[in-house]
């Protein structure tokens, strides 16, 4: 968070997506190819990048086949101090990827190697942050910590669209 929090948006996602406490907490290290566990690719776009009403279920799915592969390293082991990740090819989903219109249709490309779940993550991040609703989110997040949790119509367009569009 610290070494993120005030640089880009999309190089922050892409590097919680891979933390190692994410990937635990939030079933990574069980996501594999075959047997997808939905819970982070959901909250990715639920809870972080976009919000309810913007992804349907299939966009979850497939999201999760893009995120297969990630594991944690270290993170329970007392004696070695390096906490990491890892990308295990062998456990990704390389068949290509299918959205909703929600999406516009796009499909992620399936890709194989060791580069394989840093691609597909950054073209997963790059097409969810790239809706314009995902800007007025992480917005309407900011000023509602920050400012007011209520949001009137007349804050949205004079506030929040004006910031979104920056952002």
């Amino acid at each position: 968070l610290r070494k993120f929090a005030f640089g880009n948006f999309r190089d922050f996602v892409i590097e919680i997506t891979k933390d190692p406490a994410m990937l635990v907490y939030l079933s990574g290290n069980s996501n594999v190819v075959g047997k997808p566990n939905e819970n982070y690719a959901r909250e990715l776009m639920e809870l972080f990048t976009i919000g309810v009403g913007n992804y349907n279920e299939e966009d979850v799915k497939a999201a999760a086949r893009v995120l297969t592969g990630w594991r944690s390293v270290n993170f329970r082991n007392i004696t070695i101090a390096t906490i990491g990740n890892e990308f295990r090819s062998t456990q990704h989903d390389t068949a290509d990827k299918t959205f909703s219109d929600f999406y516009q249709k796009n499909v992620i490309k399936g890709r194989v190697g060791a580069t394989a779940g840093d691609d597909e993550l950054k073209d997963l991040v790059t097409m969810i942050l790239a809706q314009p609703e995902s800007a007025r989110f992480i917005v309407r997040k900011f000023y509602r910590f920050f400012i007011q949790a209520d949001i009137s119509a007349q804050v949205e367009k004079d506030f929040i669209e004006p910031l979104a569009a920056i952002f």
